[in-house]
């Protein structure tokens, strides 16, 4: 039997052929004090929007990152884009927070979509857009009904832009027959997440922006002049701080690191196997999620010559090969032709998550913060958050973002190491299992 892994296999972002990951151009020297009007600790999506938007009216912005600029689960994402359909997927949203609150919260999604699209014309970002939409495919007919109601909910807002397909329908979206039917959207797309980043620090540059890598943040102290950012390589000084670190999110900030649960997500890159073959399990190039609660994703690559299939292969990091073997198996089961492909990538990273499934934006110890996509919604969402924190940090903005002023729990003795995530993932795909075995 043929090997699995192709020949040169790489552990890294198959996006990354096209966009490495920086290191970034400003040096900051050791034992100085380096001032700036705002330090934004985070150089993923929400980082760099913040940063831009900042930058691009006269603020003088450094943003400081642990790792190479762009290294974390920015430049590894799977590269959805979307508008309400990336919020409230796990959760009854007008039930958490109210009927009001619950469309004020959606339609700022909508408006989340259509700012990404505004941004990368404006800036003319290359990063192989396309509006193809999503299907949402239902795991079982239990599931099929579950996300009809998901679907009148979405809908609310009279424009119909969400509507659901039958088994016998789903072939014009996905052929397979792993689905019994699902919703569809087109009203979302997909990207090339880190030629979309690389579009931001290019942006960011050109507006002044300092990016330094390889400088981890290790205390935030308030000071009577605003704050003093301790780092391994020296302090940096600033008017105001935000915290856009997501799953990296670390004891710089122990308020935060006990509400964030990261979690780890893997995605695979077939060798190339032509675009007939993708088009004939993807048809109209649109990106592919089922309903299962340990999701999992499949999309073409923007060329539309290999399939990206991702999931949870583990809940926390294990050795890229065994990922491959893990997510090589669910792939077969979706796609059974899929058999015979082998893979050239395997890469994964950290997601942030929160107890109630949401995204938070907002201050705290005057501290600002953007975080927490909650899967599958990050480009957009991110982008957004950080673009509404940099107009709270100018106090631009005539009305609070829908996002704010949402509880941010945590859960007692959490303290960011998130022991319990293996124990709830095991259960969460017995629960699948489950489902499948009830629906046969």
């Amino acid at each position: 039997m043929p090997s699995i892994f192709a020949d040169g296999f790489k552990d890294t972002p198959y996006w990354w052929e096209a966009a490495p990951p920086i290191t970034g151009d400003d040096s900051l020297p050791t034992d100085s004090q380096t001032e700036s009007n705002v330090i934004i600790i985070g150089s993923g999506f929400a980082g760099l929007s913040a940063a831009m938007e900042l930058g691009r009216h006269g603020v003088d912005v450094t943003v400081i990152d642990a790792g190479i600029i762009g290294i974390g689960a920015s430049s590894r994402a799977a590269g959805f884009i979307s508008g309400r359909a990336g919020v409230s997927k796990q959760i009854n949203l007008e039930k958490m927070v109210g009927e009001r609150h619950a469309t004020a919260i959606l339609e700022e999604a909508d408006e989340a979509y259509q700012h990404f699209q505004r941004i990368i014309a404006r800036e003319d970002i290359d990063c192989d857009f396309n509006g193809n939409g999503r299907f949402v495919g239902a795991y079982t007919p239990q599931s099929y009904e579950a996300i009809a109601k998901k679907t009148e909910e979405y809908n609310r807002d009279g424009q119909n832009r969400f509507f659901m397909v039958n088994r016998q329908e789903q072939d014009t979206y996905v052929k397979s027959d792993y689905f019994h039917g699902g919703m569809v959207t087109r009203d979302a797309g997909s990207l090339n997440p880190a030629k979309y980043h690389a579009g931001l620090v290019k942006t960011c540059r050109r507006y002044g922006v300092k990016l330094i890598g390889n400088t981890r943040a290790t205390k935030i102290n308030k000071t009577h002049a605003g704050f003093t950012v301790t780092t391994n390589r020296g302090n940096l000084k600033a008017d105001q701080v935000l915290l856009a670190t997501g799953g990296y999110t670390d004891r710089v900030s122990p308020w935060h690191q006990k509400r964030i649960i990261p979690m780890s997500s893997t995605i695979i890159a077939t060798e190339p196997i032509g675009k007939s073959r993708v088009d004939a399990m993807l048809p109209l190039g649109c990106a592919v999620i089922d309903t299962r609660r340990v999701i999992r994703f499949a999309r073409p690559s923007p060329d539309g010559t290999r399939l990206l299939f991702g999931g949870r292969a583990r809940f926390t990091p294990i050795d890229a090969r065994k990922s491959v073997r893990i997510l090589h198996s669910y792939m077969r089961e979706m796609f059974p032709g899929m058999a015979d492909v082998s893979i050239t990538h395997s890469w994964a990273g950290f997601m942030a998550f929160t107890f109630d499934f949401l995204p938070k934006i907002g201050r705290h110890d005057d501290v600002h913060y953007a975080m927490a996509c909650n899967g599958g919604a990050g480009v957009v969402m991110m982008s957004w958050l950080g673009f509404q924190a940099a107009r709270n940090i100018m106090q631009s903005t005539n009305q609070p973002s829908a996002f704010e002023g949402l509880p941010f729990k945590t859960m007692p003795f959490y303290s960011g190491m998130p022991w319990f995530v293996p124990i709830i993932g095991t259960w969460y795909r017995f629960r699948d299992w489950y489902d499948l075995r009830r629906s046969v």
